[in-house]
């Protein structure tokens, strides 16, 4: 017996691989002189028929023509046909990954009607995949492309809506959609519509009927008393009409074995009728068997599609690189004196480089072992600042933990007050500390974004003064403030959180290292101009100094480790954020300092001025109603602390609600005036529940109260329509007159509102 040569059955398989693509690309792309389309049918009806791999040929045929010509449109297309395929296979994952690639395209074509689709196949893979907050937040989107186009997707995405309410039991809903989708099915004339593909679907207005018309059916039921009536619906849907409306749903006889099921119940509970109840329970039997066979087939094949699609893959590779040997192999007697005399070049130019190397190896040795001692030396003083950064986070969470008991346990009215002062400055060190570490990092890799408003710095000042005013107490020293004399209604652009944290940065800095004496803060004019003027900040105090062979390392994050001995304390971080944050300001920071007798750091910045006109314009004195509050956080502690801060002012009044679905649900029952948003929320965040109540309340102040940091979120929260952030923790005061500023909006807005009537 002969057989063939394997060279001889590659080039078979290559010939029948090559010809099966130029028949996809026949079958599937059409080309004319300047154009193609692409053959939307036919790959529908390899979907439908469960024509997985050939369909997926097809496509990846269509995929490689598209990029060989650059047919973005047909490139779409044939990404759309790929979640398509995916979301048949059960890979979800995938098809939204497929539908995405379509959809970012569509976008840069700005093709609507590539839009649609693409929307739909989304809501589709979604639903298939129980994804219902990606469904619930595409849905309003998806369906208003549809209406404006009047394409048949719509009432496609409607079917898609009511299953997703079906498979989640949201039975209410349910019967309300297929209400309206019958109404709208009813009244709509389908030859009127703009088809979203190049043919239309056959019998697609009467498939839709009956499906919309079995969740109708299945919806009355589920929500009734199971009386007789309630069956009315259910025994006026045509069997057969049902099941060739569905033929090809995978999921076919699982609605018929429930279409039966309903029945049995009938017969069983309400018409008492056995035989006929035993008759629809083995009809609904037989159609759950069905459904389970349907379901362990589809996984089978599944698994044989991936097998099949992988192997062809890779006898593909095979063929290939077996073709580029064969060329190459073919040039060889061409080009070997060539090649040969390279080849000994090669050999020659090696070893030369070989022995000259091995001269050098002695000295790449010692390199590597210095430099291995460096690294060693780099992790060993990491692992330092860890541990001298833990023990600066136990200190002041043990020293919070101990004067809360000790508050607890207190009668004297004066030692409380102590302990609180006590409490407050640990609280305030511990908070300064954790936001010092979250943004070490950051602040690395990139300039902060300053937030300019007006701002009196005198203001600024006096409030750092205030944050640390007990951690100085605590070490018997005096705070001092000195500042130059300016323009009461001077005022200038500044971001107050990150100048504030500067100055606190170094404050707390000064108190770390200081024993005995005072801390003093200058503030001193250098130069101004009409729009412009250039304070010089100093933070003076009477501490342990610096030694001037330590300047080189005074502001690094990590090797500042010569500050933090058995005579002070703190994570290094301080000064390394104040010099960071000093670049977004176009500023440099350095420091004088004689050892045992304190240190001055100096810095200085230009402010651009803005002059606010105080008390100049008289608001008319508009009569007070009270203010009614929302408080949305699903933290009982948050909650409980921002209930008492909204009824420390004077004629507000609040309400708190744990849930953001519940929070939706009581903004739409109850007037509010304004409301604070929680972002981090475990069913809805902040943002989607923004977004819901934006939908009938364009108007209502919404502030964010999140722990996270503005900067991160701003964007986010502009888009979702949240009016401000206020970041935790915070000081009242400043709480307070942000509360306080949207409520006289409020309250000026309803005085205008009852004018007007």
């Amino acid at each position: 017996m002969c057989f063939p040569k394997l060279n001889t059955v590659i080039v078979l398989f290559i010939t029948l691989i090559t010809n099966s693509f130029a028949q996809a690309q026949e079958s599937l792309i059409n080309t004319g002189s300047s154009t193609c389309t692409f053959n939307s049918q036919k790959l529908d009806i390899l979907v439908r028929n469960d024509s997985l791999y050939e369909a997926t040929v097809l496509i990846n045929d269509a995929l490689r023509f598209s990029k060989q010509y650059n047919s973005k449109e047909t490139e779409a297309k044939s990404y759309n046909a790929f979640g398509s395929v995916m979301t048949k296979m059960s890979n979800f994952t995938k098809a939204e990954k497929y539908h995405k690639k379509a959809l970012k395209i569509y976008d840069s074509l700005n093709i609507d009607k590539g839009r649609n689709l693409s929307y739909s196949g989304l809501l589709n893979s979604y639903v298939m995949g129980k994804n219902y907050s990606k469904f619930d937040s595409l849905y309003p989107k998806a369906q208003d492309i549809s209406k404006k186009l009047n394409s048949e997707i719509y009432f496609i995405n409607l079917e898609y809506k009511i299953k997703k309410e079906y498979y989640s039991f949201d039975n209410a809903n349910m019967l309300t959609s297929s209400n309206i989708a019958l109404i709208d099915l009813k009244n709509t004339d389908f030859n009127r519509l703009n088809y979203s593909k190049s043919y239309r679907i056959e019998n697609l207005k009467q498939n839709l009927y009956q499906s919309f018309k079995y969740y109708n059916a299945i919806a009355r039921i589920k929500i009734s008393d199971f009386k007789s009536s309630d069956y009315e619906a259910l025994f006026l849907i045509d069997e057969d009409k049902l099941a060739a409306s569905i033929s090809t749903d995978f999921n076919s006889y699982r609605k018929l074995a429930s279409l039966n099921y309903y029945k049995y119940l009938y017969y069983t509970n309400s018409n008492k009728n056995l035989d006929s109840a035993t008759k629809y329970l083995l009809k609904s039997d037989t159609y759950k068997y069905r459904a389970l066979n349907n379901i362990e087939q589809k996984n089978i094949r599944n698994g044989e599609l991936v097998n099949k699609i992988i192997n062809a893959e890779q006898k593909l590779a095979l063929a290939n690189e077996t073709r580029k040997k064969e060329a190459l192999n073919s040039q060889i007697f061409l080009v070997s004196t060539i090649i040969t005399s390279i080849t000994l070049i090669i050999i020659l130019t090696v070893f030369y480089f070989y022995f000259k190397a091995r001269k050098n190896i002695v000295k790449v040795n010692e390199a590597l072992k210095d430099s291995n001692s460096k690294l060693i030396a780099i992790d060993k003083d990491r692992l330092e600042f860890f541990s001298i950064l833990s023990h600066e986070l136990r200190t002041p969470i043990y020293g919070i933990s101990g004067l809360a008991t000790l508050i607890n346990q207190e009668n004297d009215d004066a030692k409380k007050q102590s302990y609180l002062d006590s409490l407050i400055s640990s609280s305030n060190y511990l908070s300064i500390l954790i936001d010092n570490i979250l943004q070490a990092n950051r602040l690395k890799f990139e300039k902060r974004n300053l937030r300019l408003k007006p701002g009196k710095i005198d203001n600024i000042v006096r409030h750092v003064m205030s944050t640390v005013a007990i951690a100085a107490k605590n070490k018997d020293l005096e705070l001092k403030v000195h500042i130059d004399a300016s323009n009461e209604n001077e005022h200038v652009l500044i971001d107050k959180v990150a100048f504030s944290q500067i100055l606190i940065n170094l404050a707390y800095n000064a108190i770390r290292y200081t024993k005995k004496g005072h801390i003093l803060i200058n503030v001193f004019e250098k130069s101004r101009d009409g729009k412009n003027i250039t304070l010089r900040f100093e933070v003076k105090d009477t501490g342990i100094g610096i030694k001037e062979e330590h300047r080189s390392v005074v502001f690094s994050a990590f090797e500042n480790k010569t500050f933090l001995n058995k005579n002070s304390s703190g994570s290094g971080l301080g000064l390394y954020i104040v010099k960071t944050l000093l670049k977004s300001h176009n500023s440099d920071i350095d420091f004088v300092s004689t050892p045992n007798e304190g240190t001055c750091f100096f810095f200085e910045i230009t402010f651009q001025l803005s002059m606010v006109l105080e008390n100049q314009i008289k608001i008319p004195v508009l009569p007070k109603r009270d203010m009614h509050v929302l408080i949305v956080d699903d933290n009982k502690i948050n909650l409980l602390i921002t209930k008492k801060n909204i009824e420390k002012i004077e004629g507000y009044t609040c309400q708190t609600i744990s849930n953001g679905k519940e929070a939706i649900s009581i903004v739409k029952e109850k007037d509010f005036d304004l409301i604070l948003m929680d972002i981090n929320m475990p069913d809805m965040d902040g943002y989607d529940v923004t977004k819901h109540i934006r939908m009938f309340n364009p108007n209502i102040p919404i502030l964010a109260l999140t722990a996270l940091n503005s900067n991160e979120i701003s964007t986010k929260a502009e888009t979702a329509g949240i009016d401000q952030i206020i970041t935790k923790p915070y000081i009242f005061d400043d709480f307070k007159a942000i509360i306080t500023s949207y409520g006289n909006k409020q309250n000026q807005r309803g005085i205008i509102d009852a004018e007007a009537i």
